[in-house]
C-alpha cells in the first residue's frame, strides 16, 4: 500500500455539527491566553484541557524547536477508563460540540471498520468485534498559526494510533511524504460539503497500530504540517485507538488460494504480545523519548524548496 492516507465522507457526521464545533474550537482559540492558561490540562485531568504553545511534547522527535500550535484535548470520561470534573460554565458549549462530534466520529470509525475487515479478508463485523467493543479515543482541537517557509507548524512524524480523521478550517499545511520518492504532497483538509443535511469530507491516516494489526499490509505514512498561509489554520482531529485491553494481534485472512475463500491465516504484528494500550503508551513514550534525546542535537532538516521537495 503506497499511502495510509485517504479520505472518508460519512452521513454519520453532518456538516452542521462539523462547523459547530469548529466555531466552539476557533471562539476558544481567539480568547486571550490568560484566559485559555486557566484550563490547561495535567496528570489531575488526564491531561483533558489546554496546552499552549511549548507547553507539550513535539510530534516530530527531530523538531529542536517547539512546534508552533496549540491544542485542547477533550476525551470521554468512560472511554479513557477515569473520572473527569465538569467542564468549567465558559467551556460549556466547547464541551457540548465536542462531545456530539465524538459520538459522530465513533459512528463514522465503525464503517472504516468494516470496509478494512473485509479488504483483509475477515467477516465485516470482524474488527469491530475483536478491537472495538470500548474503544479509546478522543478530539484533539489544534490552532496553527501562520509560520515562515523555513518553521513547521509539526513536525514530520507518524500517528502511533489506529486511525486519524481529521478536517480544518483556514490556512493550509497538512503534507504527507510520498514513499516512493520522499516528495512531499499538499491535502487539502478543509471541511467540505454543501448544507446542514449535507456530509462533509475528512482526511483519514492509518497509523503505527493499523500497520501492526495489519500485518503492515497498510502503511503508516509520515506526514507534517507547515502553515504558510496568511491565516490561522484551526483543526479538528479525532485519534482512535482502539480498545486498551484488546490484543494488537489480529488473524489476517492472505489473499489467494481458493479465491480467498480457504486462504492461508497468519497473526499480524510481532511476536511480542502487547494489546493495543500497550503499544500506543510505548510508541508515545519513544516519541517523548526521542525528543529528549534530541534537544541538545540538530534540528529536524527542512525541505525549502517548498511541498514538493524531496528530504
Amino acid at each position: 500500500m503506497e499511502s495510509g492516507f485517504f479520505r472518508l465522507s460519512s452521513a454519520a457526521v453532518p456538516c452542521s455539527l462539523v462547523e459547530g464545533a469548529l466555531d466552539a474550537a476557533c471562539g476558544f482559540f481567539a480568547r486571550p491566553l490568560e484566559e485559555k492558561l486557566r484550563h490547561c490540562g495535567s496528570a489531575a485531568t488526564g491531561w483533558r484541557g489546554y496546552t499552549p504553545m511549548g507547553g507539550g511534547h513535539n510530534c516530530s522527535p527531530a523538531s529542536r524547536q517547539p512546534e508552533r500550535k496549540e491544542s485542547y484535548y477533550w476525551g470521554e470520561p468512560d472511554t479513557d477508563g477515569d473520572a473527569a470534573a465538569p467542564p468549567a460554565a465558559e467551556l460549556a458549549a466547547l464541551d457540548a460540540a465536542a462531545r456530539v462530534f465524538h459520538a459522530s466520529m465513533l459512528e463514522a470509525t465503525r464503517a472504516v471498520l468494516r470496509g478494512l475487515s473485509l479488504a483483509m479478508g475477515m467477516a465485516p463485523s470482524a474488527l469491530e468485534e475483536r478491537v472495538f467493543t470500548a474503544p479509546s479515543a478522543k478530539v484533539l482541537l489544534v490552532a496553527y498559526d501562520p509560520v515562515e517557509r523555513s518553521e513547521l507548524s509539526c513536525g514530520s512524524h507518524t500517528d502511533c494510533g489506529f486511525l486519524t480523521m481529521l478536517c480544518s478550517r483556514g490556512g493550509r499545511g497538512l503534507q504527507v511524504r510520498r514513499r516512493a520518492d520522499g516528495t512531499w504532497l499538499d491535502v487539502d483538509s478543509a471541511a467540505a460539503g454543501g448544507g446542514a443535511a449535507a456530509s462533509p469530507t475528512f482526511v483519514c491516516n492509518l497509523g503505527d497500530l493499523a500497520a501492526r494489526l495489519s500485518g503492515g499490509r497498510y502503511a503508516s505514512t509520515p506526514h507534517r504540517v507547515l502553515n504558510d498561509s496568511a491565516e490561522r489554520r484551526v483543526a479538528l482531529v479525532f485519534f482512535n485507538n482502539l480498545d486498551e485491553s484488546a490484543p494488537c494481534d489480529v488473524a489476517v485472512q492472505e489473499p489467494g488460494g481458493g479465491g480467498g475463500a480457504a486462504a492461508a491465516v497468519r497473526e499480524a504484528g510481532s511476536k511480542r504480545r502487547l494489546t493495543c494500550g500497550q503499544y500506543v503508551a510505548e510508541r508515545l513514550a519513544e516519541m517523548r523519548g526521542g525528543f529528549a534525546e534530541r534537544a541538545n542535537g540538530e534540528s529536524e532538516e527542512f525541505a525549502g524548496e517548498g511541498a514538493g521537495a524531496p528530504r
